[in-house]
């Protein structure tokens, strides 16, 4: 009896080495490469464009704005684009911080965007695309203006016309005082 329970020991042993399993295998592997949105800025209409992604490195718009007085008004455009092989996204000005709170307070501003002819009164029409203001009403530095596209790749760039006043009720402890007012033009990409 022991040998035939020893002999079925060995042959169920003897089953489970002799079996075996046929296998193969296939590797799938993807590359993945992030996308990149990055916009630059040029402030003399497309001729040269910088990237200042800093309120230290802010651009410096050519307002003529030196000797400003009640009721003035000076203009002065800002371009933006994204750059070669960026993503096309949203842009949307925020309101300006400025280092002379009581100068800011005697500005007021609006911006357009437009396509084309120069930076000036003739922008500021009814049908204009305000992004800040309207066509009758202008309204302080810090206020914050409504999102628009800029397109991928370089492409047609955004052109802002911005507009700014010295209320005509401006104090006249103002007299020789200087404010420098920086905007952000926050960008945002579509996906």
């Amino acid at each position: 009896m022991r040998a035939i329970l020893a002999g079925g020991l060995v042959l169920g042993v003897g089953c489970t080495l002799t079996l075996a399993a046929w296998n193969d295998s296939e590797f799938a592997a993807g590359t993945f490469t992030a996308s990149s949105f990055q916009i630059e800025s040029s402030v003399n209409s497309g001729g040269a464009w910088l990237a200042h992604p800093t309120s230290g490195s802010a651009a410096t718009m050519a307002f003529n704005a030196a000797g400003m007085s009640p009721s003035s008004v000076n203009y002065a455009p800002i371009w933006i684009r994204t750059t070669a092989g960026s993503l096309s996204g949203t842009l949307t000005l925020r309101g300006a911080s400025n280092d002379n709170a009581a100068l800011a307070a005697a500005l007021a501003y609006r911006v357009v965007r437009y396509s084309s002819g120069t930076c000036d009164s003739s922008q500021f029409t009814a049908g204009a695309s305000y992004l800040v203001g309207t066509s009758a009403s202008k309204v302080p530095l810090t206020t914050s203006g409504s999102a628009t596209a800029v397109a991928a790749n370089s492409l047609s760039p955004t052109q802002m016309c911005f507009e700014v006043t010295m209320l005509a009720s401006a104090d006249n402890s103002l007299q020789g005082a200087t404010v420098t007012a920086t905007w952000e033009i926050k960008g945002t990409p579509d996906s």
